[in-house]
């Protein structure tokens, strides 16, 4: 099986045909005998037809497939021909029909206009079985011509007819004599053509007609056939006839209908379960320009008589426009809309949603999306995804079957819950869309009937700031722009012109007292150290030892300082501050991207699953400060639940002094979702090896 593909505006007939960019340029070369080098057109072969205005009248030379070909248009571009945007893939011919075929069968023919006001056919097929037409407009008839005794095997579902034809919009003539079945069948069909909806000429029966709306100025479906053994079957249709015969069946007993509306008489044919008022039911757009509701043009109005009218036996279970009943099917084509006004459906079938974020390279990435309506799946017609980098050109995503809860696969749909959230699907986006080198993504789903599709844009950012931003954020930060009494920078200690001479200042500002001392630099006995004495008077009696940077267990500064730092009148913290008194215990959480509160290991490191970033730590001892590294080989491990070592990360230093460094968190760890623990190992020597930890990772699914 080959696919070729074939633009009017970008083809040319020296291309190979074989991709979208690579197209021939006329249909006559595509559907012809011989293809250059090609072998020519056989069975289960698609040709694509890119919008485009296509004025050839073409006769199809290949030869009579073995299976079906596919004669297809692509008037939203799924197939991604470059330079082409969506539009009306438009076949027409000025003087003889567009498209003429001779004994050439199984052949489908979808989303063409065929535009043709000459006296002509639109389409002119002699003795050519198993065709069928889908989703197609006529602006004039189509033809087929049967031998006696073959079976034609014809398909017309949601089509079209429009007001050029001279005779009706189908018209099937088969040798007179002895009764045969064509077995056709015509479904959800328009026909608003002058002369009427269907022509059966010679003894031809098994035709059957179900949820159509046809309107003419002559007899909508006209039946010369004397076949009373294979008789047409009309359904579920409404009809309307200016000239007061709806049916006109030359003989009896060749005709039935059955739950059908019709405005006109019948001629030799019999009626069932008939809808009878004067009433048309027909909406004709008054919905939409009142705004009342958005019924399509033909469709009924909510309290039609044709609304429910219908049968479901044998129907089909959609309307033209796919959507599905909602009850017993409509009398007619397209199918009545629900009872919102145009504006309130329109909010509820189209979602723009907001940016969200995932970091670049991310990979197994799956996303939701709102498009409105129910019951669409990876295979619905015209339903078309695409996602866009920041400044290329868009790139198809071919769909595929899915789960809602499914393992992640590329182009994977699924519908979560019609009942529960109706309207939300899952979409896996390929991994190519998440490649770093973009800012961002844009991804679109669209093009199904009922919804107006969805729009999401991801920014490609590993969020928060990276250590070289947060330094320079905070460490060369001017202190004169913090001058509001009360804040926090107004409150931290400040290191001005004064506390570099050697001075230090108390300060008091609104009730809280202060220091502005560069505080590192304190040295023993000099007038610093005399004032920052007298600043840590805890009762008027006591102060603390000003060797600042060091004070001793178990000395007189130590225990005013454990009195300095009462907190409810009984308890008060040790004052072993700076010196570690056990072994290191915590694990800081970085303050970038996923975590910024600083209270230990008892806070736990929170992602998504498929989480590919960098993760900031500090290993403290047992009162927060932080152990030098300097020299030192740090190594992250990630555990399971189940104790066993999952992966292992070098540490990099950021600020070694302070205890700060970082470690790369992979998908090896994140791609199954689970709670992990976290431990970091210090190393300076064979005999020297410290733990820190543990702490709780948390990786959970999207």
């Amino acid at each position: 099986m080959a696919t070729y593909y074939v633009s009017s505006s970008t083809g040319s007939n020296t291309n190979n045909g074989l991709s979208p960019s690579s197209p021939w340029l006329t249909l006559a070369f595509a559907l012809g005998a011989a293809l250059g080098t090609n072998p020519g057109v056989v069975g289960g072969d698609i040709i694509y037809i890119a919008p485009g205005n296509y004025n050839e009248n073409v006769v199809i030379g290949f030869s009579t497939p073995s299976s079906v070909v596919q004669i297809l248009g692509d008037p939203l571009n799924i197939q991604g021909f470059p330079s082409v945007v969506p539009n009306i893939v438009n076949w027409f011919s000025t003087g003889s029909s567009p498209l003429t075929a001779t004994s050439k069968n199984s052949i489908t023919i979808k989303n063409i206009y065929f535009e043709n006001f000459s006296n002509y056919y639109s389409v002119d097929a002699i003795t050519c079985y198993s065709w069928s037409y889908e989703k197609c407009v006529f602006a004039s008839r189509i033809s087929h011509t049967v031998a006696q005794s073959v079976s034609l095997g014809l398909t017309v579902n949601k089509c079209i007819f429009g007001i050029g034809n001279i005779d009706k919009g189908i018209v099937i003539t088969g040798a007179s004599g002895a009764n045969y079945n064509i077995n056709t069948v015509i479904n959800d069909c328009i026909s608003v053509a002058i002369m009427g909806f269907l022509k059966l000429d010679g003894n031809i029966g098994g035709v059957t007609v179900y949820n159509c709306t046809a309107f003419a100025t002559d007899q909508v479906i006209r039946n010369n056939s004397a076949n009373t053994t294979d008789k047409l079957i009309i359904k579920n249709t409404f009809m309307s006839s200016g000239n007061n015969n709806v049916i006109f069946s030359t003989s009896t007993n060749t005709t039935t209908l059955d739950f059908c509306h019709r405005i006109g008489n019948i001629i030799n044919a019999t009626e069932t379960n008939q809808v009878t008022t004067p009433k048309q039911g027909i909406d004709y757009g008054y919905s939409r320009l009142t705004g009342f509701g958005i019924n399509d043009f033909f469709a009924p109005y909510a309290s039609s008589v044709n609304a429910g009218s219908g049968t479901p036996t044998g129907a089909p279970a959609t309307d033209i426009y796919g959507v599905t009943w909602f009850s017993n099917p409509d009398i007619g084509a397209p199918q009545r809309s629900s009872t919102l006004n145009f504006q309130q459906q329109a909010n509820s079938v189209e979602r723009n949603a907001s940016a969200i974020t995932i970091a670049p390279a991310s990979t197994s990435q799956s996303i939701e999306l709102y498009l409105g309506a129910t019951g669409l799946t990876f295979a619905t017609s015209g339903l078309a995804a695409y996602y866009v980098r920041n400044r290329e050109a868009p790139t198809p995503i071919t769909l595929v079957t899915q789960t809602p809860t499914g393992a992640w696969s590329s182009g994977g749909f699924a519908e979560i819950s019609s009942s529960l959230v109706p309207g939300v699907y899952r979409l896996d986006v390929p991994n190519a869309a998440f490649a770093a080198g973009a800012s961002d993504v844009t991804i679109v789903v669209r093009g199904a009937s009922g919804t107006n599709g969805a729009v999401l844009t991801v920014t490609l950012s590993s969020g928060g700031l990276t250590a070289a931003q947060t330094a320079a954020a905070v460490w060369d930060e001017a202190t004169a722009s913090h001058t509001t009494h009360g804040t926090y920078g107004w409150n931290t200690l400040r290191a001005d012109a004064q506390s570099k001479q050697g001075l230090v200042t108390l300060h008091s500002s609104g009730g809280i007292n202060r220091v502005d001392a560069d505080v590192h630099a304190i040295v023993n006995d000099t007038a610093a150290a005399t004032y920052l004495k007298g600043a840590l008077l805890h009762d008027g009696t006591g102060y603390v030892d000003a060797d600042a940077v060091r004070i001793s267990t178990s000395t007189a500064a130590a225990n005013e300082l454990e009195g300095a730092l009462l907190h409810n009148g009984t308890d008060y913290i040790s004052a072993d501050l700076l010196t570690p008194v056990s072994a290191a215990t915590s694990v800081h959480i970085g303050p970038y991207q996923l975590l910024a509160d600083g209270l230990g290991a008892d806070q736990p490191l929170d992602v998504n699953v498929g989480t590919a970033t960098s993760i900031d730590v500090q290993v403290t001892d047992a009162n927060g400060t932080g152990i030098d590294i300097t020299g030192a080989t740090v190594t992250a491990k990630v555990y399971s639940s189940a104790g066993t070592l999952v992966a292992s990360y070098a540490g990099t230093a950021t600020y070694a002094d302070n205890g700060r460094l970082t470690f790369g968190l992979t998908t090896t760890v994140t791609n199954t979702s689970g709670t992990y623990t976290v431990t970091v190992t210090r190393t300076t020597g064979a005999t020297d090896t410290q733990i820190f930890g543990p702490l709780r990772l948390y990786v959970r699914p999207v």
